[in-house]
C-alpha cells in the first residue's frame, strides 16, 4: 500500500496522468467533430423528396435519376448505417487511444525525468567527505542541467564550509588542550612534588593564571567568531572614527610602552560612519595590538583618509613587515606567522580573522597594502555615513 501510495504521489505519475488527460481530451474532441460533420454531412443527402438543389443531384444527378424511389431508399439506409458505424468504431477506439496515451505518456515521463532520478541517486549517495564532488552529466541546455550546475555550485561550497568548519574544531581543541596541558603539569608537579618551594609554587601558579588566561582570550573571540557568523543582526549606530580611535589608543598605551613603541594619531576631519562601537573598536584595536605585539617595531602610526566616498583608516608600522605572499593568509583563522613566538606571547591567531570578519559585517575591506616596503600597513575601507 505505502509502495502504491508513493507511486501515486511521484512527478512521473503525475506528468503521465496530465498527458493522459490532455491526449484523451484532444482525441474526444477530435471524434465528436468529426461525428458532428459527418452528420451534417449526412442531412445534406436526407432532404425531403430529394429535391432540386440537393448536393447528390448536383454532384451525381443523371445516375440518382436512374435509380427507383425504393435503390434510393437503400443507399440512404446503407449510408445511414455506414454512419452508425464510423460513430461506435470512433467512440470504441477513445478507450484504447486513452489507455495508449497513458502508456507513452508514462515512457515519455520516464525518460525526461531521468536525469532528475539520476541526480536524486547522487544526492543519496553524498557524505559530508563528498559534497565537493561535482556530479558528471551531460549539459543539454534546458532546465535540469540549470538544476544540477545550480547543485554543483551548493555542494561545493557546503564541502568548504564544512572543511573549514572540521578545520576550526581541530584547531580550537588543539588551541584549548595546550593551556590545559601545561596546568595539568604544574598541578601534577605541585601534587606529587613534596619539596616543591613557594617560590617555585608561585611560578607554577602564576603559569597557571597565565594559561587561564590565554583560555579564557580564547574562549572570548570563539564565542565572537560564533556570533558574527549567525544571521544576528547587529545594532548599529552613528560612530565618530576620531573619537573610536582615541579610545583604541587610550587602551593599549600601556602594552605599548611596555614594548617601548610609539603611537602616533594623524587625526582628520569629523568622520562618521554607520557601524556597531564595540565591533569597530575591536577590529581596530586587534591590528594596533597586533602591531604592538608581534611587528618588532619602534612605532606605529594611525591615520584616517577620506576620497570620494571611500573611508580609509590604515595602521602602519615600521617592524619586520609581512612576508610576500602572505597577505592573504594571515588573515585566516589560527593563522600564524611565527607560531612558536605567539603563543608563548599568548596569542590565538584570531585577532586578525576577527577583525576582517568585523569589517565584513560593515560592508568593509580590510588589507595588507603590498606596496608598502617600510613595514605592514593594513587598510580599512569604509563607505562613510
Amino acid at each position: 500500500m505505502k509502495i502504491n501510495m508513493k507511486f501515486t504521489k511521484s512527478l512521473k505519475f503525475k506528468l503521465t496522468i496530465w498527458y493522459s488527460v490532455i491526449l484523451s481530451l484532444f482525441c474526444i474532441a477530435f471524434v465528436f467533430s468529426i461525428n458532428v460533420w459527418l452528420t451534417n454531412y449526412m442531412n445534406t443527402w436526407h432532404t425531403e423528396g430529394m429535391g432540386r438543389g440537393s448536393i447528390v443531384e448536383r454532384v451525381d444527378r443523371p445516375r440518382w435519376r436512374a435509380l427507383s424511389e425504393e435503390q434510393r431508399n437503400l443507399v440512404m439506409e446503407s449510408r445511414l448505417e455506414d454512419l452508425e458505424n464510423i460513430r461506435r468504431v470512433s467512440v470504441y477506439m477513445v478507450i484504447p487511444l486513452v489507455l495508449l496515451s497513458f502508456g507513452g505518456g508514462y515512457l515519455i515521463a520516464g525518460l525526461m525525468l531521468r536525469p532528475l532520478m539520476k541526480l536524486n541517486e547522487e544526492i543519496r549517495k553524498k557524505e559530508a567527505s563528498t559534497l565537493d564532488e561535482e556530479i558528471q552529466f551531460e549539459d543539454k541546455g534546458d532546465e535540469i542541467s540549470e538544476l544540477i550546475k545550480s547543485f554543483n555550485r551548493m555542494s561545493n561550497r557546503l564541502g568548504k564550509t564544512f572543511k573549514s568548519q572540521k578545520q576550526f574544531v581541530e584547531n580550537a581543541s588543539h588551541e584549548l588542550k595546550t593551556p590545559l596541558s601545561v596546568i595539568q603539569a604544574n598541578l601534577d608537579t605541585v601534587l606529587e612534588d613534596e619539596k616543591v618551594s613557594k617560590k617555585e609554587l608561585k611560578e607554577l601558579l602564576l603559569n597557571s593564571k597565565k594559561q587561564v588566561e590565554i583560555m579564557d582570550s580564547l574562549t572570548e573571540d570563539l564565542l565572537l567568531i560564533s556570533m558574527m557568523s549567525s544571521d544576528v543582526e547587529i545594532e548599529k549606530d552613528i560612530v565618530n572614527i576620531n573619537e573610536l580611535i582615541e579610545g583604541v589608543v587610550k587602551d593599549l598605551e600601556i602594552l605599548a610602552k611596555d614594548m617601548s613603541i610609539d603611537i602616533n594619531v594623524e587625526k582628520t576631519g569629523n568622520i562618521k560612519i554607520q557601524g556597531n562601537r564595540i565591533l569597530l573598536s575591536r577590529a581596530i584595536s586587534n591590528i594596533v595590538e597586533n602591531g604592538i605585539r608581534y611587528s618588532k617595531a619602534s612605532r606605529i602610526k594611525i591615520g584616517v583618509v577620506k576620497k570620494n566616498k571611500t573611508l580609509k583608516i590604515f595602521v602602519e608600522d615600521n617592524g619586520v613587515g609581512i612576508p610576500k605572499g602572505r597577505e592573504v593568509e594571515i588573515f585566516e583563522r589560527f593563522n600564524r606567522l611565527d607560531k612558536g613566538r605567539s603563543r608563548k606571547e599568548g596569542g590565538t591567531g584570531l585577532g586578525l580573522s576577527i577583525a576582517k570578519d568585523i569589517v565584513k559585517l560593515h560592508d568593509g575591506l580590510l588589507y595588507v597594502d603590498s606596496n608598502y616596503n617600510k613595514g605592514a600597513r593594513f587598510v580599512f575601507e569604509f563607505k562613510p555615513s
